[in-house]
């Protein structure tokens, strides 16, 4: 069988998301009690459309606002990094979409690792807007973009 690609799983994969839900009870201790959404690739690629050239988005500020449209305490942050990974690659594979995927960030506004062609079309991406960088790390270097 052959392998997914990366449009077809941010389209066709995730057809029961979004999912509310109560946070798992493994995840209370760290999040609390409440609910939280498992979005959809699709609006996390809609909430990437929304960020306007020379601006950028952590996976924190992403999940505030799908957590805001769901009306829920949060989104889930793993499913939201694991997503938004899948929709970078797809709007990658897709030459007519021209969705800034570059301009969403790690949770502390760091580079994302798994981006295509990680760091470096990200970086280049991000340094034609103006953005510059700080690489942190000294055995696992990683680069923050500076504001």
């Amino acid at each position: 069988m052959p392998t997914k690609t990366y449009q077809e799983q941010m389209r066709n994969s995730y057809p029961n998301h979004p999912i509310i839900k109560p946070i798992a009870p493994d995840m209370v201790k760290t999040w609390g009690e409440g609910t939280q959404v498992l979005p959809s690739p699709l609006e996390i690629r809609e909430v990437m459309r929304s960020i306007p050239n020379g601006e950028v988005m952590t996976a924190k500020e992403l999940c505030v606002v799908l957590a805001k449209k769901h009306k829920v305490d949060m989104a889930c942050p793993y499913t939201t990094g694991i997503l938004m990974n899948i929709v970078a690659r797809a709007i990658e594979e897709d030459e007519n979409d021209d969705t800034p995927w570059w301009r969403t960030l790690g949770s502390c506004g760091e580079l994302k690792p798994k981006y295509p062609n990680a760091p470096e079309e990200q970086m280049a991406l991000l340094e034609a807007e103006g953005f510059s960088f700080e690489k942190r790390g000294k055995k696992c270097v990683y680069w923050v973009v500076k504001r």
